[in-house]
């Protein structure tokens, strides 16, 4: 298939790297006064060329929502927000990664029992190196998610986590983090993590058997549960204004189906266009509202999407953001003060 202006896959593809090098190299020379703005480009052009990718190659693996959360993380932030050093970033997110892709490869259990394992073995990973690094839990649980036994997805992980680190090297630093460890690192914390999430399965499954009920599972996509362990940590500044970063993630899933669904497989407009149209909104309102990482990995998990669930989406991660939020809230409301080795 063609695009921009009949140009073919190749040359499109060629094109946009070459843009890419140019603009990593003049983002690299600017003053620190100007880069707020060069942020803001990156993280748009970083999505950019994970969909031009995605297109010319016919791999759907290689997009990786969780990009926007460490998009956030890594480039939009002045301050690290998380207590990891830059050469565990792609390191946790790829070993994620292979966990999500062996369990589907090698445990033929049902979804649900999958999906828990993920999330165990990966909070685990996280507890044993005291980070908090929670787009991790998403990696692992995606390829659960989407059922995908192809390697290609690992590789996209790596490739675009250690590009992203690349680029924040270039970054001014500002400051170390102020890390406070989440309630669900804990071990107490941890199996009533656990809890919420067996809770959750049993609430929904038995509606999949219903007409509708293949697209249900959807609302507990990877980023809303990293929401709810985002606001698990008492001494998150997210707590304090709930109804706010509802509302952002409410916006992010609607504006992320508008793009895929209207823009990209009504219209036929490529995908790389909707998806800067989409990350563009969602930077703007992190301009307004502050930013929220998940909130940005919500906004590309329609590209990930079938059609059949694409117009249930933004109802989905309405109900399911409001229920994790909620749970986040008063379930976790003692532990996450508490200070571990």
């Amino acid at each position: 298939m063609a695009f921009f202006f009949g140009s073919t896959n190749n040359d499109n593809l060629v094109g946009s790297m070459c843009t890419s090098t140019t603009m990593f190299m003049y983002f690299c020379t600017m003053k620190k006064t100007d880069r707020s703005l060069m942020r803001n480009i990156a993280v748009v052009l970083l999505v950019v060329v994970m969909a031009i990718v995605t297109e010319v190659t016919g791999q759907q693996e290689i997009i990786f929502p969780e990009v926007g959360a460490l998009c956030v993380g890594l480039l939009l932030m002045e301050k690290a927000v998380w207590n990891v050093r830059a050469w565990q970033v792609p390191v946790l997110l790829t070993a994620a990664a292979l966990i999500g892709l062996f369990i589907n490869i090698c445990i033929p259990v049902s979804f649900e029992i999958r999906f828990v394992l993920a999330f165990i073995l990966v909070v685990l990973m996280l507890r044993l190196r005291n980070c908090n690094m929670f787009p991790t839990v998403s990696a692992a649980m995606l390829p659960v998610l989407i059922e995908t036994t192809s390697w290609i997805y690992p590789i996209a992980v790596l490739v675009l986590s250690s590009l992203m680190v690349m680029v924040r090297h270039w970054l001014p630093q500002t400051d170390r983090p102020e890390y406070h460890p989440a309630s669900f690192l804990h071990w107490t914390g941890l199996a009533a993590a656990l809890g919420v999430i067996l809770a959750t399965i049993a609430l929904i499954k038995p509606l999949l058997s219903e007409s509708w009920g293949s697209v249900l599972h959807f609302c507990m996509v990877p980023p809303l549960v990293v929401t709810m362990i985002e606001f698990a940590n008492r001494n998150s500044g997210f707590r304090q204004r709930p109804w706010t970063i509802w509302g952002l993630i409410v916006a992010a899933a609607v504006v992320g189906t508008l793009s895929e669904w209207f823009i990209h497989r009504t219209l036929g407009v490529p995908m790389a266009i909707g998806a800067a149209l989409s990350t563009t909104i969602m930077l703007l309102l992190f301009r307004r509202f502050k930013p929220f990482a998940p909130a940005l990995a919500i906004t590309l998990v329609p590209m990930l999407l079938p059609d059949a669930a694409i117009p249930y989406f933004p109802v989905l991660a309405t109900i399911g953001s409001a229920y994790f939020i909620i749970v986040g809230m008063l379930c976790f409301s003692q532990e996450g003060s508490r200070k571990y080795n």
